[in-house]
């Protein structure tokens, strides 16, 4: 069965969520907030929901976790181990500078080491380790439609910023280094903020690889 991708935009930092279905199993990446406009859609197509993926540990992406794990209590929430910290620490979430100290579920599943798989309706899914942002950021990869949803790891035309606690610009190099020898032009790109993309639009354009990746 095809997978279909559907994207809503939370928050006041605008933050892709993005639900990934089968018209029958789903996967919720990145609630921002808790949004009953989301889950009266996940409802109304009687969609089951296995996953709720944070691709990183910052409170525009794990604000929505309380939330959907109480109207979706079968659902597993997952986040890399390098980000586990952040999930209840608001000072390295950001939550207590934004707006009050936010303190996430904990998760069920933590993904460990550079690469893991998730199966999604009988779809494979990568999880791929791309630190930077955050230590433990994570793109997540669907080979069968050749999508990669990219967290805060790579946007169109830039790049998340590094300047934060456990922010690292070299590790965010070798993260893009790795995307790019991996991926093929025609890769989809969905970000954790702005526009859509892909990686052939990237890798002509995109400075922070033309600067730093391209001349390693």
């Amino acid at each position: 069965m095809s997978l279909f991708v559907e994207r809503f935009v939370l928050g006041n930092l605008v933050t892709n969520c993005y639900v990934i279905h089968n018209g029958q199993e789903a996967l919720i990446l990145d609630p921002a907030l808790g949004s009953e406009e989301l889950r009266q859609w996940i409802e109304d197509r009687n969609l089951t929901v296995r996953y709720i993926v944070n691709t990183h540990g910052h409170i525009d992406h794990i604000g929505g976790n309380a939330f959907f794990k109480r109207v979706f209590p079968g659902a597993l929430l997952a986040i890399h181990d390098a980000d586990f910290l952040y999930l209840v620490r608001p000072d390295l979430n950001l939550s207590q500078e934004f707006s009050q100290a936010f303190v996430s579920p904990l998760p069920d599943l933590t993904f460990q080491g550079e690469d893991t798989w998730i199966t999604l309706g009988g779809e494979d899914v990568e999880v791929l380790q791309t630190p930077g942002h955050t230590p433990g950021s994570v793109c997540l990869f669907f080979p069968g439609k050749r999508w990669l949803f990219s967290g805060d790891t790579l946007f169109f035309g830039s790049v998340g910023r590094t300047d934060l606690p456990g922010g690292s610009f070299r590790d965010l190099v070798e993260s893009l280094g790795k995307v790019f020898e991996r991926f093929s032009d025609d890769v989809q790109v969905f970000p954790g903020h702005g526009p859509l993309t892909d990686i052939g639009t990237e890798r002509r354009t995109n400075a922070y690889y033309l600067m730093y990746v391209a001349q390693r």
